[in-house]
């Protein structure tokens, strides 16, 4: 089926995709579900010529893992075809490593249908979807939480394999004593672990040095930095070089999958309010 001049929408959930573009066609925007792989396959294929979108939502439903993150890589690599990701406020660091190219944006899925369709149509126009300004945040938050995660990488290193396995299980919830039993040695020992594991990550108590070690596994992005979409009407302005605003525009109800009568939709763990 040839979708050229429509968007496309594509999640990891072919049905996630499936109830966002009905929610775009909804408000008037031609838009199709299409699978995980085939805008790569529809716009690449031998003889077939230019058949796939040139626009492209991604809803990652809360899968911004690293494979989901290289299958949008290849989407990029495709000719022409502009980005959108759609993904939660913890996740859109995750992105930020993608943010070199302008033919990729990202916003929340506190993005109401209304906004989803402007931003549409802005990828229509090649015009950016993201503020320059957020669009630097993001990467900068991205290159700051990388430094931050191979420092701690770095700290959790020079631990023992048993001060490192004491760490594993405390951060898991487990007691002193519980790490014990697990160990087979006394909690006196487990302590003794604790405080030189502490001395050498600088930690100045056991929740810090937890805390720590959930920090090396996760990459958080503050609400703050998250980008919204900018409204078709709105000028492109210059990149903000101090001040990020402090509230991400947007938001919605939690909605039932598919049009209800009151106009709400959403795909599984996406929800898209339309206002």
């Amino acid at each position: 089926m040839s979708v050229s001049g429509r968007v496309g929408v594509v999640s990891p959930h072919l049905l996630v995709a499936q109830a966002v573009a009905a929610a775009l066609r909804s408000v008037g925007t031609p838009a199709d579900a299409l699978g995980w792989d085939e805008t790569l396959t529809t716009r690449t294929s031998p003889g077939r010529g230019d058949v796939g979108p040139s626009r492209l939502v991604v809803i990652t439903d809360g899968l911004d893992n690293e494979p989901v993150i290289a299958h949008v890589r290849r989407y990029l690599a495709v000719s022409g075809l502009r980005v959108l990701v759609v993904t939660s406020v913890e996740a859109a660091v995750r992105w930020g490593r993608l943010l070199e190219s302008e033919r990729l944006d990202v916003v929340t899925q506190s993005t109401s249908v209304a906004e989803l369709a402007e931003a549409v149509d802005l990828l229509a126009g090649d015009a950016p979807v993201m503020d320059p300004g957020r669009r630097a945040a993001l990467r900068t938050a991205w290159a700051l939480t990388v430094d931050r995660q191979q420092q701690l990488a770095s700290l959790l290193a020079t631990l023992s394999p048993q001060q490192r396995r004491v760490l594993e299980l405390l951060a898991a919830g487990r007691r002193v004593s519980e790490v014990g039993a697990e160990l087979g040695v006394s909690s006196g020992t487990v302590r003794s672990h604790v405080k030189s594991l502490r001395a050498k990550l600088g930690a100045s108590t056991q929740l810090k040095a937890v805390a720590m070690y959930h920090q090396a596994q996760e990459r958080v992005l503050p609400a703050h930095l998250v980008p919204a979409p900018r409204p078709v009407s709105e000028p492109v302005s210059e990149p903000e070089s101090e001040h990020v605003p402090d509230q991400v525009a947007g938001g919605g109800p939690g909605l039932e999958r598919g049009v209800g009568a009151a106009g709400e939709v959403s795909g599984g763990g996406v929800s898209l309010a339309r206002r």
